[in-house]
């Protein structure tokens, strides 16, 4: 992990709860940070874009926290609130969204639809993610 970061996780729509439990477990009771990533303009060392795909995900990381945790008053940042109402309100719909982004319409201009689908399940990976000096493994 980072300086400072004692963990990092990647989460998304379709780990989002495993993502929670993992990061609820590894913090022990400490704060949780959840950053959507955004995406690289083609250079990889370009400006980033946000990406409404990683909002949804980190949302719908955030609702699985605290699934009851009430719109008006939540328990998170100003940031992490909105995250989570922008996943509420998309979550009937997750496809239909991510196929409408700018991302979903990049990857159907180049007959990558399926990659789309793939991307807006929601919670059908019953594990997380865990950065550890460089490389993804499965967390624990």
């Amino acid at each position: 992990a980072e300086q400072g970061v004692p963990h990092v996780l990647a989460g998304c729509l379709r780990n989002a709860t495993a993502t929670s439990v993992s990061a609820r477990r590894l913090a022990a009771g400490g704060p949780i940070g959840i950053i959507a990533a955004g995406e690289r303009w083609g250079d990889p060392a370009g400006p980033l874009r946000p990406a409404v795909e990683d909002l949804l995900g980190a949302g719908a990381v955030l609702w699985a926290l605290d699934p009851s945790a009430s719109i008006s008053r939540p328990a998170c940042s100003p940031e992490a609130a909105a995250a989570r109402a922008a996943f509420l309100a998309a979550r009937p719909r997750l496809y239909e969204v991510l196929l409408d982004c700018s991302s979903g319409r990049e990857l159907v201009g180049r007959g990558w639809e399926d990659d789309v689908a793939t991307s807006a399940a929601h919670d059908v990976t019953p594990f997380a993610c865990r950065l550890d000096e460089g490389e993804f493994s499965l967390a624990r």
